[in-house]
């Protein structure tokens, strides 16, 4: 049994097709997903669990925060600002907060006093604001009536240092990093990089000890890529895509869903009943396959096959193919898995592979595709 909540993972995940044949493996006996929306993976499921929006639901926490992807990571803003996030309808139609949902099945498995503590959602929010500094600032009824908390800046002397300052100037680390950790040091505590010489490297000390591995050589140097331009498979594929994330949305989040960045042309584009995402092609390329703006073209290798809308451009050099991944749409037009795809899931084409074969570093850019007009069919034909 698989159990999953969250966004699509079909836009995010390299040779997304797996994912497809997984779900539908006999392996796999029984799949519940818990989403807000009806895309990805929802539609394997055999149990949905319908979640609310945040709209619908109450919830407290720091504004453009990353969280505990970075240290003192305020995005976008100048200053922290902690905010209230009001319940401003109740949930539509038969969906539920996670919160609720995940008490609803606690209850049926006699769980629910350790799950809740028999608090709500709003106790919750009151209580990791009384558990914080705020709290010392602005009372719960006043934070909860105005909605949000501008965090004061610190004052001048509890500043933190300009960084690697104290490594400049042969000092002790007095900046609040969690980095090197504390059996990183090489010397004394508090002295040195995280480098195994305590020192900014050229060439990696590290790597000089793990032994001869001529993907990770000590020296950065450049190495053919093994799916590019001087493999094999570059006479049958002969263009490479790259696939940043998207402009417009973050990952899956904010594409489709019927939001207005559905209308930005760099986007999608409409073409009949369907938005199709765009794939930006240098127009000498275009021109030798027929291709014009807005055609629907098919973009494919072994791995899958993609229908979007052509961008023609000159931005890009001749070979390249520009496409940005995390379409939260995944829509075969047949067997899932097996064949042509129109939401725009970019990631169906890139390899699986690691960067190299002792990393973990996903290669989304060593793809080699071909791309051709669409001829309206669905099946995965090379």
């Amino acid at each position: 049994m698989m159990y999953k909540f969250g966004g699509s993972h079909f836009g995010t995940s390299m040779e997304s097709n797996r994912l497809a044949k997984a779900y539908r493996s006999s392996d796999l006996e029984f799949v519940v997903n818990q989403s807000v929306w009806n895309e990805g993976e929802a539609k394997f499921a055999d149990v949905i669990l319908p979640a609310c929006t945040n709209f619908e639901r109450w919830d407290i926490g720091e504004w453009a925060n990353a969280s505990g992807y970075s240290l003192h990571n305020e995005g976008q803003l100048n200053h922290r600002v902690i905010a209230m996030q009001h319940k401003a309808i109740e949930p539509l139609g038969e969906s539920k907060s996670d919160f609720q949902i995940f008490l609803d099945i606690s209850k049926r498995l006699g769980l629910a006093a350790y799950f809740s503590e028999g608090h709500t959602e709003l106790d919750w929010c009151r209580f990791i604001f009384e558990a914080s500094d705020i709290s010392d600032k602005i009372g719960w009824k006043e934070f909860l009536k105005k909605g949000y908390f501008v965090v004061d800046a610190e004052k001048e002397h509890l500043r933190p240092p300009t960084s690697f300052k104290w490594f400049a100037e042969g000092r002790k680390k007095d900046v609040p990093e969690p980095h090197p950790l504390p059996a990183e040091y090489t010397e004394k505590f508090g002295h040195g990089l995280q480098t195994q010489s305590g020192k900014i490297e050229f060439e990696s000390s590290s790597l000089k000890r793990f032994g001869q591995d001529p993907e990770r050589p000590p020296l950065n140097k450049y190495i053919p890529s093994w799916e590019g331009r001087h493999s094999q498979l570059y006479k049958k594929y002969p263009l490479q895509l790259i696939s940043p994330h998207p402009r417009y949305s973050f990952h899956t989040h904010a594409d489709g869903k019927g939001s207005f960045i559905n209308d930005i042309p760099g986007h999608r584009v409409k073409i009949g009943d369907w938005y199709y995402w765009t794939a930006r092609i240098n127009r000498k390329d275009a021109k030798k396959r027929g291709i014009k703006q807005d055609d629907l073209i098919k973009l494919h290798n072994d791995r899958g096959a993609v229908v979007c809308a052509a961008d023609l451009t000159e931005r890009l050099m001749p070979g390249v193919v520009h496409s940005y991944e995390s379409s939260a749409i995944y829509e075969p037009l047949g067997v899932p898995g097996e064949s042509v795809d129109r939401g725009g899931c970019i990631n169906t084409l890139t390899n699986k592979r690691f960067q190299t074969e002792k990393t973990t570093a996903s290669a989304p850019n060593s793809c080699l595709i071909e791309v051709e007009l669409w001829d309206g069919r669905t099946e995965l034909l090379q």
